[in-house]
């Protein structure tokens, strides 16, 4: 993944920081719960030994894969039953290329699979979210419609 390479690249070959590692998970839209989670196991670590850009990547793996389902249930496609899945989060975080791979999975499993982009607004002028679906979404073989 993306978020752990930057992760250790951002620290490799230094002393961590803990203010800097702190902002840079928040800002990777993790949340201040499972950053503290990080930081704490991490700053347990340092009592014993010095902390390196691959323990970093090494805790977060491990406390985001604590609150994920360990075997979660399978979508099942059921026909006049649609499914919803909200993704959101902010700017630049990778929720069009992960709308477009979750879309694909999903098609390549017999799903019928329908994108709806709802505007968002920056600085006070609005932005057309269905813009950003103009590369990875098509390629997924979806249709689109903007809300």
């Amino acid at each position: 993944m993306k978020f752990f390479k930057n992760i250790i690249d951002r620290f490799a070959g230094k002393p961590v920081d803990w203010d800097e590692l702190e902002e840079s998970l928040i800002r990777s839209d993790i949340g201040v719960p499972m950053t503290l989670r990080i930081i704490q196991r991490l700053q347990e670590r340092d009592a014993h030994s010095r902390i390196t850009a691959n323990d970093i990547s090494e805790v977060a793996r491990e406390q985001i894969g604590r609150v994920l389902p360990i075997n979660p249930p399978p979508i099942r496609p059921l026909p006049a039953h649609p499914k919803v899945i909200l993704i959101i989060g902010v700017n630049g975080t990778g929720k069009t290329t992960s709308t477009a791979k979750l879309a694909h999975f999903f098609k390549t499993r017999r799903h019928t699979v329908l994108l709806a982009a709802a505007d968002t607004f920056r600085a006070g002028r609005p932005i057309n979210a269905t813009s950003s679906f103009s590369l990875p979404i098509p390629r997924a073989g979806c249709t689109r419609s903007r809300i």
